[in-house]
This record gives C-alpha cells, structure tokens and sequence, in this order.
C-alpha cells in the first residue's frame, strides 16, 4: 500500500467523526452567532437584522451578570475538589490492591447512571425532612430550597458524577509514567511522599492539564442538575441558575432565540478566554520532558 492510498485509508477511518463533529458542533455554534445578531418573529419564519442589540440588552441586563456570577462561582468550587478527588482515587487504585477492578467499576457507575434517575435519589437524600444527609449529620438544611445551600448541592452532586471519568484520565495518566524512575528513587531511599512529590505530579502535569480544561469547559456548562434537582418552581433558582439555564429558559420558555444564542455566544469567548489562558501559563507548571 503506497502512502497516498494509506492517507485516503486514514482519512476514510476519521470522516464519521469528523462530520459529527462539523454537523454537531460547529455548524450550531456557528448558527447561534448569526442568530444573536437577529431579531426573529413569527416562530422564525421572519428575521430581522439588529446587529448588537441583543449583546446591548445583555450586559444591561442585570440577571445575566447574577447568573455569570453563578456559572464561575460553581466552576471554582467543583473544578479544584473535583481534581483532587480524582487524583487521590486515582493514586489508590493505581497501587496494587485487592478488587481493584471491581473498585474502578464502581466508581465510574455515576458515568453510566441516567441522570435523571441519579437526580431523583438525590432529592430524597437532600430532603429537608427525612433526607439521609441530615439524618447522618445531624443538621436541620433544606439543602436544595435554600439558596445558602443549594450551590453546594449542586456541588456535590457534580464532582460525585465527574470523578469516575475524570479518575479514569488521571489513571491513564499515571500508568504511563516509568516504573524504573520508582526503583531509581527506592535505592536512593525516597520514600512514598517523596516519590509522589518529585516523580508522579511532575510527570502526571500534562494529565492534569488536560483534565482541568475538560472539567472547566464542563463545569460553564452546568445545566442538568440545577434542571433536575433544583427545579424551575424552586425558591433558590436565581441564586444557582447559570447561563446554560439561562439560555434554555430563553430559548425554549420564552421563545427569544436570539437573546438566548447571544447569551451562549458570551459564554464561548469566555470558554476561549479561561482556555486561552491556561495555554498560556502551561509553561510554568506543566513539565513535557
């Protein structure tokens, strides 16, 4: 097989994907952009050009500012737990352990579980009356009703859905770290603390890399849970609804199209933005050698 007929092979193996991709996620993104700059009427069957009116009406808007405060409030809170989880676990279970594929199985269930199957027995153990997290705790919280609460719930929830996943990579990750650094470090006498400070998290950083932009981008995103568990009747919706809900209420509640994709417009740049950025200080903590 000469190499032109390999590249066709080769091109012929990723064509699926590649469409998938083209016709679920850039043509959409690319269709809400051009839509924020319109102004439709009649269900669509009308559209009129505004330009940046609907930018304009956004940043006026003062519940577009409360719900990307929100949006970074969840990321900063379920991004670095979440990281760390997953690296703890990962560490455990990379070690030689009795079950240690029944271990991995099980925490990666939350992967594989219906959401809203998960969400409703969530409920139950948030439920301010006879709910199991109070009942263990001792607390008297209306943990999804109350909105002092109800982004820690979400929280909660989140990192308990991502960890498998993200644990997973981490895992990856550490397996394809030599093993005769280890033996190197043992017959200098390092012991275990050592050997994770100076050999794994240097060689485990472009993992981590990869892994914080994943769950960043994942964690903008946030809409399914504050869906399911908090509820559009909930008392505490303002104080947890993103900008991803906030789309959705736009979009398919108040039929504004066009106010809707403006708003997960801004949420793109600032996804390109928090992106761009970490590219940009990789070079300080990320180690390729």
């Amino acid at each position: 097989m000469n190499s032109r007929s390999r590249y066709v092979w080769a091109y012929a193996m990723i064509a699926p994907t590649l469409l998938g991709t083209v016709v679920f996620w850039c043509w959409p993104a690319i269709y809400s952009i051009y839509l924020s700059f319109l102004k439709s009427e009649n269900f669509g069957m009308s559209n009129h050009w505004v330009g940046l009116a609907n930018y304009q009406k956004l940043f006026k808007d003062q519940e577009f500012w409360h719900n990307l405060r929100n949006t970074l409030y969840y990321t900063v809170l379920f991004v670095p737990v979440t990281l760390v989880l997953s690296t703890f676990f990962a560490v455990l279970l990379n070690a030689k352990i009795r079950g240690q594929s029944a271990y991995r199985v099980i925490y990666f269930l939350p992967q594989v579980t219906m959401p809203a199957a998960a969400a409703m027995v969530w409920v139950v153990l948030f439920a301010h009356d006879y709910g199991l997290i109070n009942y263990v705790l001792g607390t008297d919280v209306a943990w999804i009703s109350d909105s002092r609460f109800a982004m820690f719930a979400l929280v909660i929830v989140g990192v308990w859905g991502a960890i498998g996943f993200n644990m997973l990579l981490i895992l990856a990750g550490l397996q394809g770290i030599p093993k005769a650094l280890y033996e190197a470090a043992s017959i200098d006498g390092a012991v275990r603390f050592r050997k994770f400070r100076y050999i794994t998290l240097p060689l485990l950083t472009p993992t981590l890399f990869f892994t914080t932009i994943v769950l960043m981008i994942g964690a903008t995103q946030i809409f399914d849970s504050i869906y399911l568990l908090i509820g559009k009747t909930n008392v505490a919706l303002p104080d947890v609804r993103s900008l991803v809900y906030a789309y959705y209420q736009n979009s398919f509640v108040y039929y504004d199209q066009n106010y809707g994709a403006a708003i997960v417009d801004v949420l793109l740049v600032i996804n390109l933005i928090l992106t761009g950025l970490q590219f940009a200080f990789q070079k300080k903590w990320v180690n390729y050698d």
